[in-house]
């Protein structure tokens, strides 16, 4: 019998095998067939739009969006391509939004055919089916957008403008998501569920990069024009190259922990202990994408809005925020270098310092601008209290401003609603001393011992903000190498104090 039952299975399972297939290509065909059949219907729309070539400037900015496209090892794709062309949905449609997706789609193709070098009818075939895909994707999205802004008053009131985003990035990311399942469960067998939940980590980054972003950007393209694309293009390109950068400095660190996972288990007779400590790393690892780009994509947001919202401002005012704008594009490249820094404090080998004399009152007061927004959403008074005079310091300006900005967000992010944030530079006889004292939810005494240990989060406080672990680990690396201390202390529910002194 339990062979008889064996055999009945496996017949079972070769005729789902064959009909799974034999509907992978009418799939790939239906999808391909609506996408360019919307994507035709938005050319010929094009005489109809006002200023087209702010509609082509948006279908180049999704070519070079697509450049920085970060797949995941299943074949899904994460970029702000899905921003730019949802943001040309209040401006022209959303049949004009399916035509700048299948542009940024064809240009990522053409760059594909000219590495890979893939056959013609397969390439083809693949193109056709990613606009597609995207276009239905983009489409519904769209859709969405403009019932739910005409059920809100139109473009005119404030909830029509501000609501609809939200609910379209989110039915957008998901819809294409599902399209990709659909292939990749026919064509290989894959269970859909378990793609979506392996991707789902990266669902709120989509969603809130496409509604955030398409909701600036488009007010950007129609109040400023190619003004706004221009000021657009660098942090959105910098923000989709840093979250590439993320996933594959994670991939790789994933891939290392699988490797010591599968050494552990021939080793030691703990199996499932080490299994578990171990994904609970990279767990860790991927959470790194929220927990270090929010301060930074906060202050960019925050200062285009300031900019958005004041067309009067005067030249010297502009080129300060877009100052501020820099700092942040440059926070974000410095957050990649710490996942790629860790390798280096773990394996002992000492902190090359790139030294040179500056001033450090005129750094920290940078890093707590360029924080101020993040503090400003949750009513935070965030005070820098510098003495009169400059502080001249010899020492790695760029791993000293990393430190900096990491204890202050830190203090922002584990301080509650309206409490206060408070830096403080003291200078003594050959040294300085900075403190960074908060109000926030301080530190359990049995987790104060740990406090600067690898991984080590306080369990406490693991719900209200997403990390792996690893700030507190640099800072205190970094201080060291440049001959410095740092001590903390803190009581629950009072606060902490972060104390660092570095020789003058």
């Amino acid at each position: 019998m339990t062979t008889s039952n064996q055999a009945v299975g496996q017949q079972e399972g070769k005729a789902k095998k064959e009909l799974r297939q034999s509907l992978y290509s009418p799939y790939l065909a239906l999808v391909s067939v609506a996408g360019l059949a919307l994507v035709i219907w938005g050319i010929i729309l094009f005489p109809t739009y006002e200023q087209p070539i702010n509609l082509l400037l948006l279908a180049l900015l999704a070519v070079a969006a697509q450049a920085v496209t970060t797949q995941t090892k299943e074949g899904v794709d994460f970029s702000v391509t899905s921003a730019i062309s949802l943001a040309a949905v209040p401006l022209y449609g959303p049949a004009a939004a399916v035509v700048v997706a299948a542009t940024g789609e064809l240009g990522l193709w053409v760059v594909s055919i000219r590495t890979d070098r893939p056959p013609w009818k397969h390439a083809l075939r693949r193109l056709a089916f990613n606009v597609g895909m995207n276009g239905l994707a983009t489409f519904c999205a769209g859709l969405v957008f403009v019932l739910l802004q005409n059920l809100l008053g139109g473009g005119d009131s404030f909830l029509g403008q501000v609501v609809p985003w939200l609910p379209a990035a989110l039915v957008g990311d998901q819809l294409n998501l599902w399209l990709l399942i659909g292939v990749l469960y026919l064509h290989q067998g894959v269970p859909p569920l378990e793609i979506w939940r392996e991707s789902r980590w990266a669902v709120p980054i989509n969603v809130l990069t496409t509604s955030v972003g398409g909701g600036f950007l488009a007010l950007a393209v129609d109040r400023l024009g190619f003004l706004g694309l221009a000021i657009f293009f660098l942090p959105i390109l910098l923000s989709a190259y840093a979250f590439r950068l993320y996933v594959n400095r994670t991939r790789e660190q994933m891939t290392k922990l699988e490797e010591l996972v599968d050494l552990r288990t021939r080793a030691l007779s703990k199996v499932n202990e080490e299994l578990a400590e171990l994904h609970k790393e990279k767990d860790a690892f991927l959470a790194v994408l929220t927990h270090d780009m929010r301060t930074p994509l906060t202050t960019i947001h925050g200062y285009i809005d300031l900019l958005l919202h004041r067309p009067d401002m005067d030249r010297a005012q502009q080129e300060h925020i877009l100052q501020i704008l820099k700092r942040s594009e440059r926070t974000l490249i410095e957050m990649v270098n710490n996942i790629l820094e860790i390798r280096q404090l773990q394996s002992g080998a000492p902190v090359i310092l790139e030294r040179n004399n500056f001033d450090l009152t005129r750094l920290i007061a940078d890093i707590v601008e360029s924080i101020q927004p993040l503090a400003g959403e949750k009513e935070i008074c965030l005070e820098y209290q510098p003495g009169t005079s400059p502080i001249f310091l010899s020492g790695d300006q760029g791993k000293l401003q990393r430190v900096f900005t990491n204890l202050i967000s830190n203090a922002v992010k584990y301080t509650p609603a309206e409490g206060r944030v408070t830096v403080t530079p003291v200078v003594n006889d050959h040294s300085v001393t900075v403190t960074v004292a908060d109000t926030g939810y301080g530190i359990p005494p049995e987790d104060l011992p740990h406090i600067f240990e690898h991984f080590h989060r306080v369990r406490k406080h693991q719900h209200r903000a997403v990390g792996t672990g690893l700030g507190l680990a640099i800072v205190k690396s970094l201080v060291e190498a440049h001959n410095g201390t740092i001590a903390v202390q803190s009581e629950e529910d009072k606060g902490s104090s972060f104390t660092i002194q570095l020789p003058l």
